[in-house]
């Protein structure tokens, strides 16, 4: 008898028993899909023309099943193989062909429940495209099934204990991300033993929800929680390596992926499978929260490895993503809110003694403060989910003030803007524009002090709307630096810090405005812990140090500074300074004559008349190191 089988999980594909494909048509394989699984074995042809082309006319849609009859008959003759018999009135299943589908393995009774969780991480059916009405009414049935016999073993695994304790937390991951509600299979997670399913268990609060004070050893908190926004850590990357089915969750509840540990250099690999336990851990307890979906440690994991990882997260319509790094000296914890590709949240958590045998009360600190911190976040997912694509729009332009050149900057705008029409109260938007108007004065240098009102007009706008963020004060205190009010500068910073102390962004602003107040060493310290904050740093950071160092007289340092940025050209004529100040004219020559061609029109005097700098000295200065370039 022959044979062949049919892939629906993961890629949508007919083979025959020797492994070779046949090249069915798409619409072939749907029906083929069907016809397996659903039980029926034979369609009349109309009803089949109604089930793939449901939105178009009877005409066409007969004319569209001729045709793909034809190509399956095609197929079939070129493999020697009859997977579907075709008659004027019916299409059937033939009885001398077995067909072996993989979904049967979720009807096995003792089916592995590895192999289960393993099939069931593959979007069914495969990456086809559905088509409307019944079929795609028809494949949501089949999902539903899927999980309902994924959970049916695991319960029978719980009860048994025919399955390792890890296929058990990955089955039971896998169906809290897709309902978080689920009481039975949460206990399953937990180790309790399995209650009566006669309701949706436990009403009263979850522990990990009442965050309590404590003192566990070995567990040091290093930092405090920010209550505001800092640049996240990630940077977007290019494509997924992995096909994941992203779940159908029934409850439309935010959803949150904590990502494996980074190991940083210094960090002893001997504690890395420890801190992956610890990682496992908190996700157990994360999962007792009922106002967020947990993502599955799985699919984390996927995240994490994507090289795309903003389209992923987009995908599995992730709001808050749990970033962690492990060093040599601690645990580095943080929240990232995906919306606004911001911190909100950042720890340090030294991790000293035998602290592998407190684990688990470790991983319920860590988890109290992240649902502590979600709590306090409740607002901003709010107004995002009612405009979606005014963030969307915001987004667009904050990804391109991270190159510093004039059309990525009035591109930016143009994004801030598109939001604002969107959302005319996004106060995120306002601040957005206030940054766009500031960089281009700073990289014109023409001393334009409209760019600089328009600046403070949107930063105040942005403050109005909402005082309690960071970022709007950020942005007023940048508008007063380069206005010349350096007092206001260094007030409206400082709010800003105070409001957020691990806003990276906030951070380096106060640090730039301290070395216009001449007080570069003090600036120095602040970028610093900045750049610890934020690892993969804006050009703006290293630019700020260059400055920072070369007033300090550590004309080395700022060269290096430099040579860390993307765009280093914006910093042409501090670098030509710095070479000048270390003796090496040929180098200072050579960059001031790329800042000449780059900015023709630029006065040394005029510039030195505008730029606000407290004390004499620092003009004074780089006026002698740019004479020595040939400026």
């Amino acid at each position: 008898m022959a044979s062949a089988l049919l892939q629906t999980f993961g890629s949508l594909s007919l083979r025959d028993a020797q492994g070779q494909g046949l090249k069915f048509p798409q619409k072939g394989l749907l029906l083929l899909a069907y016809l397996a699984l659903s039980g029926r074995g034979r369609i009349g042809r109309d009803e089949a023309s109604v089930l793939l082309w449901s939105d178009l006319e009877r005409s066409v849609r007969h004319t569209n099943l001729r045709k793909t009859i034809s190509r399956i008959r095609e197929a079939q003759a070129a493999a020697g193989l009859p997977v579907l018999s075709v008659s004027d009135e019916a299409i059937w299943l033939p009885p001398e062909t077995t067909l072996t589908v993989d979904a049967a393995l979720l009807d096995t009774e003792d089916a592995p429940l590895r192999d289960m969780t393993e099939l069931l991480r593959r979007p069914f059916p495969g990456d086809a495209e559905v088509p409307f009405g019944d079929f795609h009414r028809w494949v949501l049935a089949q999902q539903r099934h899927h999980l309902q016999r994924l959970r049916t073993r695991l319960l029978r695994a719980q009860e048994c204990g025919d399955a390792p304790v890890s296929a058990v937390r990955e089955a039971a991951f896998f169906l809290l991300e897709r309902e978080p509600q689920d009481e039975v299979v949460r206990r399953c997670l937990s180790g309790q033993p399995k209650a009566p399913e006669t309701g949706v268990g436990p009403s009263e609060p979850v522990t990990a929800l009442q965050p309590a004070p404590r003192r566990t050893p070995g567990l040091t908190q290093l930092a405090s929680p920010a209550a505001s926004a800092v640049e996240p850590i990630y940077t977007p990357l290019s494509t997924l390596k992995a096909v994941i089915a992203p779940p159908p969750v029934s409850a439309a509840l935010p959803r949150l992926a904590l990502l494996p540990p980074v190991l940083k250099p210094g960090a002893h690999k001997s504690v890395a499978g420890t801190v992956g336990a610890l990682i496992e851990d908190i996700t157990i307890s994360l999962c007792a929260l009922r106002h967020v979906a947990v993502v599955a440690p799985y699919t984390a994991q996927r995240i994490q490895q994507s090289s795309e990882k903003v389209d992923v997260l987009a995908k599995h319509s992730v709001s808050y993503l749990v970033d962690t790094a492990l060093s040599a000296e601690d645990l580095f914890v943080q929240i990232i809110f995906v919306p606004l590709d911001r911190i909100i949240w950042a720890q340090h958590f030294s991790i000293e003694g035998q602290w592998a045998a407190h684990r688990r009360t470790i991983a319920s600190v860590i988890a109290d403060c992240i649902a502590e911190q979600l709590r306090q976040h409740e607002q901003p997912l709010a107004d995002y989910e009612r405009h979606p694509e005014a963030y969307h729009a915001y987004l667009t332009g904050l990804q391109q003030t991270t190159r510093l050149t004039l059309q990525a900057i009035r591109s930016a705008r143009r994004g801030f803007r598109q939001a604002l029409y969107l959302n005319p109260e996004f106060s995120h938007a306002y601040s957005g524009l206030a940054r766009t108007f500031s960089l281009e004065w700073i990289l014109t240098a023409h001393g334009d002090k409209t760019l600089l009102a328009r600046a403070e007009e949107n930063s105040r706008l942005a403050i109005e709307r909402q005082p309690e963020l960071a970022v709007g004060h950020k942005e007023l205190g940048v508008a007063k630096l380069y206005l010349g009010q350096i007092d206001e500068s260094l007030e409206a910073l400082a709010r800003a810090e105070e409001l957020s102390p691990n806003y990276a962004d906030a951070i380096y602003s106060y640090a730039d405005s301290l070395v216009h107040a001449s007080r570069p060493a003090e600036a120095l310290e602040k970028l610093e812990k900045a750049m610890r904050l934020n690892p993969m740093s804006p050009d703006m950071y290293y630019w700020s140090a260059a400055g920072a160092s070369f007033f300090v007289g550590r004309y080395q340092d700022a060269v290096d500074y430099i040579a860390r940025m993307a765009e280093q050209a914006s910093a042409d004529r501090l670098r030509a300074a710095s070479f000048a100040m270390l003796g090496d004219l040929k180098m200072a020559r050579r960059y001031r004559r790329k800042d000449r061609q780059a900015n023709p029109h630029f006065d040394l005097e005029k510039w030195l008349a505008v730029v606000p700098i407290r004390e004499q000295w620092q003009k004074d200065l780089y006026r002698d190191a740019l004479h020595r370039a040939g400026y």
